[in-house]
């Protein structure tokens, strides 16, 4: 027989192929860094657990002397729409497993038999205590206090102060995260009542409430744009951006040249940095599951993009994200789309489709109708699908491109084809 923990072994070993196949992911030993991040993601999409990336990669290998906490477990679990990891356990016993429950089954009903004529409080009492030993109690966290207030009204940096009240809980370890990035988490004691801490990007988050890995409360905290924000993602520290100042649209387009880049002590020559742009306010709204939204996008090697000429375009929302993304045509492997909570992987699905010519400018059309999505590049569907659960409200827009990228131009239109926003860049002021 085995022990506990080289069964909880083998069934990780079985949830990962399950994962790998119901995601339609490589085998996970093969399993690359965006894959992890955005599993981390969908699984806190779906269980409200946070797993961060290296926990994911210790349990991709299977590489613990303890086994993983219950919360991960049963995060996993749920990925992959079982109820818990009991449940997925119970729908997927091992041989030997299966041996020894029949055992215990028949000991069980020996045991039965045996006490069959106890008195009745005799067998309630029995009853109790078997029903307490095999149930799995989770302690309940409903009378905590969280809430948050932000010291300045708009804009980036920006210092939130939390409120929070756990002092009726026995408390091992307690943390506040600032949203699905479990490196922005910060450890609260039980008796204090605040904790601060700083957004350094603009969108609509939802902050955390941990008491002994679980999550206990979760609340939106929506840090807004006056404008347009520019900003370079630092390849040195991508906690904390780089906030461009100068204005870059003089020529009718949002735009971060490979000169400016150069200004913020950056060596283009290392190819990795980004440059991103933010609209994040009650300008840009509407709702998430019936809009239009068009727009022309470039990223032209002449210009100062990377290799693949990435480039990401995300409509923010209530409870998550839309966005797709477009490169050169020989990187389409490296792509990932999301509407609504549905996730496509290039590693496994054909996104031929999305690889263009970036040196020219590309008009892009997103139609959303009742959560079915119709994408258009340059005049034409390439791509159609439909997805579950809705995001909720627009909340802003975000793009972001390999080295230097460019927008020529923005319009959302409502349900009804009234248009609720444009931007054509012509010479306006960035914030």
């Amino acid at each position: 027989m085995q022990n506990e923990t080289g069964q909880e072994k083998e069934y990780i070993g079985v949830i990962l192929e399950q994962i790998s196949s119901k995601l339609q992911l490589k085998n996970p030993k093969h399993w690359q860094q965006r894959d992890f991040e955005n599993l981390s993601n969908q699984i806190e999409e779906k269980s409200g657990i946070s797993l961060s990336v290296s926990t994911l990669k210790r349990i991709s290998k299977i590489q613990f002397q303890h086994i993983p906490q219950k919360n991960t477990l049963n995060a996993l679990a749920q990925l992959i729409d079982y109820k818990d990891w009991y449940d997925f356990k119970l729908q997927n016993p091992l041989p030997e497993v299966k041996e020894v429950r029949t055992k215990r089954v028949k000991k069980e009903l020996k045991l039965v038999k045996r006490f069959v004529y106890l008195p009745i409080f005799g067998t309630v009492a029995l009853l109790i205590v078997i029903l307490i030993l095999n149930s799995e109690t989770a302690q309940s966290y409903s009378e905590a206090r969280f809430s948050s207030r932000k010291n300045v009204s708009e804009g980036v940096p920006n210092t939130v102060i939390f409120d929070y009240d756990i002092s009726m809980y026995d408390v091992d370890s307690a943390f506040i995260q600032q949203s699905w990035d479990m490196r922005r988490r910060a450890e609260i004691e039980k008796g204090e009542k605040y904790s601060t801490s700083v957004y350094y990007f603009p969108g609509y988050h939802h902050a955390k409430l941990l008491i002994n890995d679980q999550l206990v409360k979760e609340i939106p905290v929506y840090i807004t744009t006056s404008g347009w924000l520019q900003l370079i993602q630092n390849p040195m520290n991508d906690l904390i951006p780089i906030y461009v100042q100068e204005n870059e649209n003089s020529e009718g387009r949002l735009y971060i040249s490979p000169e400016t880049v150069k200004n913020y002590n950056i060596n283009l020559a290392d190819n990795n940095h980004y440059t991103s742009f933010y609209y994040v306010n009650d300008d840009f709204n509407g709702d998430s599951d019936n809009f239009t939204f068009e727009t022309r996008i470039k990223n032209s090697l002449k210009e100062g993009a990377r290799t693949c000429q990435f480039c990401e375009i995300s409509i923010f929302c209530e409870f998550g994200r839309h966005f797709l993304q477009f490169c050169d045509p020989g990187c389409i492997g490296s792509l990932y789309l999301k509407f609504g909570d549905e996730y496509t992987s290039g590693k496994n699905n054909d996104l031929s489709v999305f690889g263009t010519d970036l040196n020219e400018w590309n008009d892009v059309k997103m139609e959303f109708k009742n959560k079915m999505v119709s994408v258009f590049l340059n005049g034409k569907e390439i791509y159609k699908t439909s997805y579950g659960n809705s995001n909720g409200d627009i909340k802003g827009i975000f793009y972001r491109f390999a080295g230097s990228g460019s927008v020529d131009y923005i319009r959302l239109y409502d349900s009804e084809k009234e248009l609720i926003f444009d931007e054509e860049f012509e010479k306006k002021s960035v914030s």
